[in-house]
């Protein structure tokens, strides 16, 4: 049964339940008054006969008043009612064709919000809902073609050096073939890479907590990255506790250090610096501070900053990766059910990650 059989439905049971209660109020009314004036009537000396005709006429007239005015309400709750269905099903007519629109892929469908009822609570939120799709569906589309292309460079350098060797152009000698080792080893890091952002995407990624010393996890890192730093001429400065102990995800938090300490050296100028600061707080939440001297983000980029296959600007430096690192790096973050906060301007780009220890972890 249609919404609009069931509204006029609804109301002709009411006008019918609310007749029936009238006609019984009525017909008692009627009766105990009747009663008494009947009663007074013949007190005075009427004669009964005209008492009994009397008292019969007045409820018979008041019986019928009371079916009329039962139909008419009737009739009238029918004539509301369908002017009511009508009005209504002509407003909700434009959403369910927008509706049918949006689900064949067209998000420009969007009504116009012109009124401050509930309807007008509806086209908002159909509003917001075409957009998010939109959205969704952009995002789609970008990660599809940068999976492609991201592919194809790997796959056609390896296609193209294989047959070269083949084909005899080309000798297989150690250096070709590590040439090659690598251009394997970068499609292996995409894939696991498009694997965990789907892991993220779906509410998987899990993470296995124990206690770990953050303060040399994050001295370490530094020193990983010291040569790097050295042949750009960068100087990495440190702010990092003694000693500051936390149940984390030892890998996932490496893998998000190292992300951001890659960027950072990566789109630093020569002769500037990066900062790595470590602050263990007494809630036990845990905040790493990564900071660079470099040009900063565009804020068109910054804004999606975290979004997979989102690239800065070239013009902030040669780092090229996959477009993947701070989103997976994000999403690893969220599963430690922290938080990363970026700030970018002229003066450079500062990262704060932030990472409560798991509750009620256990070494594994």
């Amino acid at each position: 049964m249609s919404l609009q059989r069931q509204f006029r439905y609804s109301l002709l049971l009411m006008a019918l339940a609310t007749s029936g209660l009238t006609l019984i109020g009525t017909f008692f009314m009627v009766e105990i008054g009747l009663s008494a004036l009947l009663h007074r009537l013949v007190m005075q000396g009427v004669s009964a006969h005209v008492v009994t005709m009397l008292g019969g006429a007045m409820a018979a007239a008041i019986l019928l008043g009371s079916i009329l005015a039962g139909v008419g309400a009737v009739a009238l709750a029918w004539w509301l009612s369908r002017g009511l269905t009508l009005s209504l099903g002509a407003r909700l007519a434009p959403y369910v064709a927008l509706s049918r629109r949006v689900g064949q892929g067209d998000f420009d469908a969007v009504p116009a919000v012109r009124s401050e009822d509930e309807l007008g609570e509806l086209a908002y939120a159909f509003k917001q809902m075409a957009e998010g799709l939109r959205e969704v569906e952009r995002q789609r589309e970008t990660l599809l073609a940068s999976v492609a292309h991201d592919l194809r460079t790997p796959l056609t350098a390896l296609q193209g050096n294989l047959e070269a060797m083949l084909n005899g152009l080309m000798e297989p000698d150690l250096r070709r073939l590590a040439n090659l080792q690598e251009e394997v080893g970068r499609l292996i890091r995409l894939v696991e890479d498009l694997l965990a952002l789907a892991q993220a995407r779906a509410g998987a990624l899990q993470i296995h907590c124990r206690d770990t010393d953050l303060a040399a996890l994050t001295r370490s890192l530094i020193e990983r990255f010291d040569p790097v730093a050295k042949t750009r001429q960068i100087a990495v400065e440190s702010l990092v506790p003694r000693a500051a102990r936390s149940y984390v995800d030892r890998d996932r938090v490496d893998e998000v250090l190292t992300n951001l300490v890659a960027n950072a050296l990566g789109h630093s100028p020569r002769g500037s610096s990066v900062r790595v600061s470590l602050r263990l707080h007494e809630n036990g939440i845990a905040e790493w501070t990564v900071a660079d001297n470099g040009p900063g983000i565009p804020p068109e980029i910054l804004v999606r900053v975290t979004e997979p296959f989102v690239r800065g600007d070239p013009a902030r430096g040669s780092h090229a990766g996959s477009g993947l690192g701070l989103a997976i790096a994000d999403a690893w973050v969220k599963a430690h059910g922290g938080s990363l906060r970026i700030r970018s301007g002229p003066e450079g780009t500062q990262v704060t990650v932030t990472i409560p220890g798991c509750q009620g972890a256990t070494d594994q």
